[in-house]
Order: structure tokens, then sequence, then C-alpha cells
């Protein structure tokens, strides 16, 4: 009795064993076999999207990683496959993971300038400017792609360009290499400004110049503190064109935002002192210091630099450093009649008012609309004295001057061209006997005081 009770219960046993078994092999054919990475990225290869679909259902992995060490993302992206790459991110796919390359999803989508993606990818992104191996960013590659889209988008996303791009010579390194204007202005206008032109932004620089860029030309000039040089020179472009009448290239500078207060540095390119015609001139600004563009144009006599200069701001009553001289001084004491009058503001054209002065015989004449209106004799300087010839401007006048050299009294005296002499009422003998001013008869000094203006160019022949 007892062995039949044990052979019922190891039949039980047994039967148990079977049910479960059997059990477990029904769950085992129900239940799917897990999908891998590599099989993943082989149904994407023959669009097999009931085993892409199964993989998400599984809840695999999103990160997993096929062949050379690529992300599923990666590999989709790289695909361009949107619907995808779209459904692995929604999964928790992260856009930071690189391949062996240092390559991120991110930058694939950028290179491919697939603005959608990039879009899509932007939320999963951790650190928008990382790098390949190769030093190059998502941004380099938008750019390289020549997609303004994205490359604004990528811009929009960084808050502060300079902490994740290190300093802006990258960025600036990159809007210069870009064969797209517009992208290149793009880039340009968010960087801070630059404290140096590096020489790739001076080649580029001159390269709008030359292709009448103005608008780059405007960009790269309001992106850096100090002026441009020349590549490889000290003396600001801006003075170079002015030394070398360049109209062409002044105009376009200063047009273009160039500072009208340019100065000049305190040594000099031996090219630049070259191109100034007058060896004086030379000499008197190398000993000089902080010597303007308005300066160097007036010791020039470029009347039209002066002019547009003024024009664009430029100050005409700083002063150089060593010597105080305003630009006034330059164009006076240099004899260059038409810039004086511009920096004083007044003086009429010498074809409608004019003083003349003859050394040879003596005597004086206004001229008035080509006839002289009022003649008289005078005294220059005698030997040793001499008058100064050529053409000056009454700069200032002094009812009741007294030299602080010959200690003696000048009435109405009226000063030429800023210098040590002038034109005022003394002793007139008939004969030279000054000590270089030009002497008048009282009446004649008076009624000149009163009625010429400052600025009326005399000419002293």
């Amino acid at each position: 009795m007892r062995s039949l009770n044990l052979n019922r219960v190891s039949v039980g046993i047994l039967a148990a064993l079977f049910v479960v078994a059997a059990a477990w092999l029904a769950s085992e054919r129900q239940s799917p076999k897990p999908i891998s990475a590599v099989e993943f990225v082989r149904a994407m290869e023959t669009q097999q999207t009931s085993l892409i679909d199964r993989y998400f259902s599984q809840r695999h992995d999103p990160n997993a990683r096929g062949a050379n060490d690529r992300s599923l993302l990666f590999t989709a992206v790289l695909r361009e496959d949107q619907i995808v790459a779209r459904k692995l991110l929604d999964a928790g796919a992260s856009a930071d993971l690189a391949d062996n390359a240092g390559v991120t999803p991110l930058m694939v989508a950028a290179m491919h300038g697939d603005l959608e993606l990039v879009r899509a990818m932007a939320g999963h992104v951790t650190d928008i400017a990382a790098r390949d191996r190769a030093g190059h960013s998502a941004l380099y590659y938008a750019v390289a792609a020549q997609k303004i889209e994205i490359v604004d988008l990528l811009l929009g996303l960084t808050p502060n360009l300079e902490l994740a791009y290190g300093d802006s010579s990258e960025l600036l390194a990159l809007a210069l290499g870009s064969a797209n204007t517009k992208i290149a202005q793009e880039i340009l206008s968010r960087l801070p400004q630059l404290e140096q032109w590096s020489a790739g932004a001076l080649r580029a620089l001159d390269n709008c110049l030359r292709a009448g860029d103005r608008d780059s030309v405007r960009l790269l000039l309001s992106k850096h503190i100090p002026p441009p040089t020349p590549e490889g020179k000290r003396v600001p472009l801006l003075a170079y064109a002015i030394a070398t009448d360049n109209p062409p290239l002044f105009t376009t500078l200063l047009d273009c935002g160039a500072d009208a207060n340019t100065t000049l540095p305190p040594k000099y390119d031996k090219e630049f002192l070259d191109a100034l015609p007058s060896k004086s001139f030379r000499n008197y600004i190398e000993d000089d210091r902080d010597v303007t563009c308005l300066m160097l144009a007036a010791g020039l006599g470029r009347t039209d630099y002066v002019r547009a200069l003024l024009h664009a701001g430029a100050n005409r009553d700083r002063a150089s450093g060593r010597y105080k001289m305003i630009a006034l001084y330059f164009a006076a004491e240099l004899g260059h009649w038409q810039p004086a009058q511009i920096l004083l503001g007044s003086g009429p054209p010498p074809d409608h008012l004019r003083i003349e002065i003859s050394l040879a015989s003596q005597h004086m004449a206004l001229i008035k609309d080509g006839v002289p209106v009022l003649n008289s004799t005078c005294s220059t300087g005698r030997d040793g004295y001499s008058t100064k010839r050529g053409y000056f401007v009454i700069t200032d006048k002094e009812r009741n001057h007294r030299s602080t050299i010959y200690h003696v009294d000048m009435p109405y005296f009226m000063r030429l061209s800023c210098l040590d002499f002038g034109m005022h009422e003394g002793v007139v003998p008939n004969y030279p006997a000054s000590h270089g001013c030009i002497r008048l008869p009282g009446e004649t000094a008076r009624k000149l005081f009163a009625e010429i203006p400052i600025g009326t160019v005399v000419a002293v022949q």
C-alpha cells in the first residue's frame, strides 16, 4: 500500500514538472529574441521597419553602439533617416555620443546640412561646441556646408560664444574662411570687439577692399578696436591711403567706419616715410608723437582728405603729443592755404578776395574779384630778416599786439599762417626795414584789420 502511494506521488511530481516545462517552452516560443545593435543597423539598411519597431517596443538601449563605436543615432543621422533618428531621440538617445573619431550625431547632421535634425537634436546635446579629434565643431561643419540657417541656429544656442569656443580667434577664422559672405557676416556680427587684428583678418579685409565688399569691410572694422594696418606693417591703412593719395581706399575706409581720429604710431614703416614727398615733413612727424591722420592730411596739403576727415568727426583742436601742434599749424606752416582755410572754418576764395605783397616794389594790393581796390606802400624784412615768400592765410587778428620777441607794439596785428610774423601798423620808409613782418601805414592797417576776414589769402612774392 505504501509502495502504491509513493508511485502516485512520483507520478504527480513528474506530471507537474512536465507542465512547468511545457509552460516555459511555450513562453520561450512567445517571447521574441532580443535585437542587437548590429541587427538594428542592418534593419535600417534593409528597411525592416517591423524589426526596428520591435526594438523600440522591447525598450532596448537607445544609446547602444554598433560598428566603429557608432551609436544608433549616429548611424541613423549618417543615413539621413529622420524617422528612425527622431524615434531614437524620443526614446532618450544622446546626441553627444561620438564615434571613435570624436564625431557626434550633431556634427554629422551639420555636415549634411540637415536643419530639421540639428533642430531636433538641440535639446539632446550637453556641449553644443564639442569638437572631434580633428578639432572641429558642429558649427565648423555647418559653415563648411554653407548652411546659414544651421549656423544661425547653432550660434543662437550658444549664450556665451567666448566661453564655448575659448577666445574669438576660432570663430573669426571660421567667418573669414567661409566662401559665403552672409555666413561670414552672421558669425562676425556675434563676435565681441577684438583687441588686435590677426593676419587672416587683415588678409580678409584686403580681399574685401579689393572686391568692393563694403558690408564686410564695415563689419570687420566694427569688430576690431585698433585701426587696421597693411599686413606686417605698423602704420594704419588709413594713413597709407592719405600718404599715397589713394582716394578709393581712403573713401571706402572712412565710409565703412574707420576712425577719423586715427593716430600714427611712434615708429613708422620705411615704405610709409618714403611715400611722403617732403623730407622735412618726414623728419618732423618722426620727431613728434600722436600725429593724427588729420594732421597728416593737412601737412601734405590734401584738401579733400582734410574736408572728409572733418566731416567724419576728426577733432581739429587735437594737438600732437610732443610739440602740441594742431592740424591747422601743419597746414599753415607748410604753406597749404586751402586746408588751412578749411581748418579755420572760414576764408574767401583768393579769386574773390586776396592780398598781394611785392617784395621787390615794397607794395601791397588788396584784390577783389580780380580788381585792385586798395593799394599801399609797405616795408618788409631787411637783410638778415627777410620776409617769407609763399601763400599764407590770416589766422588771427589782435588789435593791441606786443611782440614777445622784440618787445615792441604792433597795432592791428594780422598773423600769417600761425607763424611768427604778420602784417601790422608800423614805420614804412619805402624800403625793407622790418624784422620779417610786413609793416603798413596806419590807415591801411586799420582798414585791412576792420574789413579783411580771418582766412584771407596773402600772397608774398
